[in-house]
């Protein structure tokens, strides 16, 4: 069975309509920190909160700039993906989403396995970014949680004001004095944890190799989700 072919991996890896927009209007705060903060000092001192507040304007300066040509999309894509590659700590999500099978795994096994879930990640979530100038965020502080800070948040339509808020929570810990997002929970769904559940499953039932092959297969086809 192909990957596109199977609800619940279409679920894993692309979320519903709402998620996927709201990953993205996530990983928009995450992206725009890594433009300013150039330096390990200056990211070691930020509050999460700060980091990914005062940063969010300039990834949407990114996104606003006229983008005409396929080479100018590309350039444009290609800086976010940069800035994701830094922000996002790749290893922690694919360590944790298959805390169930890692220490199993050879090294070249999770080299391609990290390699690609970014692909993936990438691909899917950079197509959403660009609706994110229709909504406004409201911080609502931080919660300390395991060693790591959890900055609260809630996005809002500017078009629809009768949409409810989407609730977007991000898990963040400082690597090297650098802050990386492990995970992003929107209303309450966690990221990983449905990461975790869904590659599991498909381990335990189709083997380490089919799970490789789907995604492969994903990465290859044309289409909205990874």
């Amino acid at each position: 069975m192909e990957l596109a072919a199977e609800p619940s991996v279409r679920y894993m890896l692309g979320m519903s309509s709402l998620r996927t927009w709201a990953f993205g209007f996530a990983l928009t705060g995450v992206l725009a920190s890594a433009m300013t903060f150039t330096s390990r000092a200056q990211a070691q001192n930020a509050d999460p909160e700060e980091f990914l507040r005062e940063r969010h304007q300039t990834v949407e300066r990114i996104l606003s700039r006229p983008a005409r040509t396929e080479a100018d999309r590309a350039r444009r894509q290609g800086e976010l993906n940069t800035q994701l590659t830094h922000l996002l700590d790749y290893d922690s999500v694919a360590a944790t989403a298959l805390v169930d099978h890692w220490n199993g795994l050879s090294a070249a096994q999770r080299t391609e396995f990290v390699s690609l879930l970014r692909q993936l990640v990438e691909r899917s979530y950079s197509r959403n970014l660009e609706s994110t100038h229709n909504y406004v965020v409201r911080y609502a502080g931080v919660q300390a949680q395991n060693g790591a800070s959890i900055v609260r948040t809630y996005a809002r339509s500017r078009s629809n004001g009768r949409a409810p808020e989407v609730s977007i929570d991000y898990t963040l810990r400082q690597t090297d004095g650098v802050w990386k997002v492990t995970d992003v929970t929107t209303d309450g769904v966690s990221l990983v944890r449905n990461y975790r559940s869904q590659f599991h499953r498909i381990v335990q039932r189709d083997g380490w190799d089919a799970l490789m092959r789907r995604m492969r297969e994903r990465l290859a086809a044309a289409g909205d989700e990874i």
